[in-house]
């Protein structure tokens, strides 16, 4: 009987042995990855164009009877981002501050009317500045303009009327003698004109008491003996003064002289007051300074009037721009003094 062997074997195909994919899959999963890749990337290239401008919270815009406009708004920023740009209103700018949330200052670039801020870490932007461009004046009738994107409030002028408004406000009120519109977005004019105030007004001329002819007679009587006593004084003094020396009346020559140089500056302090593009909180600070001796700290200035650093920096350049004070350095702190106040001094 004759034997024979027989192998046994797999007996499939053996053109994919090794490979745990066939060449057909392979590329459907790599062309699968690439487009994947390619979405990422595109992802991660629009998030910084999405937040390469700020979302602006909130914004106002007060008004000032000089024809200046300043300028508050918060946006939101984001903090993974090295810088923000944001766009400002109007043309021309000055006094600017921009912080963050902790009130530190923030490093700015500004060109073409777009402000480029570096706020890597900070999540909100504050921005204050004053303007001169979104107001202007045709004879009594003064116009405000501006064009924004989001909510905003107006704070008018004090005695100030409206006379035409180019859109429906959201809500009005009066905060501090000042009336407070809230717009909403788009283009908004408001056209207005300054009322007098009540302290340029013209005051009536006191009635005089008429005299009778006996208060007459009585008033000459007075006279007459009080000139007499007078003379019987005199004569009495100058009895007493004749071993004294002249010096004494040269002091209270010079005594005179100071007193009518304060009451002459005193004077020039109230006629700076009265000017009627001054504000009132800085017509406060000015009192506090002639109050003062006519100079005071800046830092005395932000503890009197509780005011943070940037705020009360921002008042001290709007008077030293209307030529009331004037800025040195004592002991590497700003001193401010009052002008008229120094000039009377040198004289």
């Amino acid at each position: 009987m004759n034997q024979e062997s027989v192998c046994c074997g797999w007996l499939e195909d053996s053109k994919n042995d090794g490979m745990l994919l066939s060449p057909t899959e392979a590329l459907i999963l790599m062309a699968r990855v690439h487009m994947a890749a390619f979405v990422l990337i595109l992802l991660a290239m629009s998030v910084p164009l999405q937040h390469s401008f700020g979302s602006t919270r909130t914004l106002d815009f007060s008004l000032f009877p000089d024809g200046s406009t300043h300028v508050t708004y918060s946006l939101e920023s984001d903090p993974f981002l090295p810088d923000t740009e944001v766009s400002l209103y109007g043309d021309s700018f000055e006094n600017l501050v921009v912080q963050d949330e902790n009130e530190f200052l923030l490093t700015t670039q500004y060109e073409n009317n777009i402000l480029q801020v570096e706020t890597l870490g900070s999540s909100n932007i504050l921005i204050n500045y004053d303007t001169y461009s979104l107001i202007s004046k045709d004879g009594k009738i003064w116009s405000f303009e501006v064009d924004s994107p989001v909510e905003f409030n107006v704070i008018m002028p004090q005695n100030s009327v409206i006379v035409g408004m180019s859109t429906f406000p959201i809500d009005m009120g009066v905060e501090s003698d000042r009336t407070k519109i809230l717009l909403p977005s788009g283009m908004a004019e408001i056209t207005y004109f300054l009322a007098v105030a009540e302290s340029s007004q013209v005051l009536p001329p006191v009635e005089e008491t008429p005299v009778t002819q006996d208060d007459d007679n009585t008033m000459v009587y007075a006279a007459v003996g009080g000139a007499i006593a007078a003379i019987a004084v005199g004569g009495a003094v100058a009895m007493k003064m004749r071993g004294k020396s002249k010096p004494v009346i040269t002091t209270s020559t010079q005594t005179t002289s100071s007193t009518s140089v304060k009451e002459e500056a005193a004077f020039d302090i109230e006629k700076a007051m009265d000017k009627p593009d001054l504000r009132e909180d800085d017509k406060e600070i000015i009192k506090f300074i002639h109050e003062n001796g006519g100079s005071a700290l800046e830092s005395d200035l932000r503890k009197k009037f509780l005011l943070p650093r940037t705020t009360m920096w921002r008042a001290v350049k709007r008077l030293e721009r209307h030529g009331l004070i004037e800025i040195t350095k004592k002991d590497q702190q700003n001193l401010i003094k009052l002008t008229n106040v120094e000039a009377n001094n040198n004289e």
